[in-house]
């Protein structure tokens, strides 16, 4: 998907590691939100439970200031 391409070419696990302080699995979660994806589906691509993709989305919801995936998604565009 091309507005995936892009997404991942602005943010990367580091960059969003500085910025909010993520982890590295925690900033692919959002980067792959960021790029259209479910978090079912992040959580199957990723071979983790859909429990410990929500946790470490609401880690990244705590550390980013937000409190929906809309929110988040919204923040990482704008960046």
């Amino acid at each position: 998907m091309f507005s995936e391409v892009k997404v991942r070419a602005r943010l990367s696990a580091s960059n969003l590691g500085s910025i909010f302080g993520l982890t590295p699995t925690e900033a692919r979660l959002a980067i792959s939100l960021a790029g259209g994806h479910s978090l079912e589906l992040i959580a199957h691509e990723h071979k983790i439970s859909a429990t410990a993709a929500r946790n470490q989305l609401k880690a990244v919801f705590l550390k980013t200031d937000t409190h929906k995936q809309s929110e988040l998604v919204a923040l990482l565009l704008r960046l």
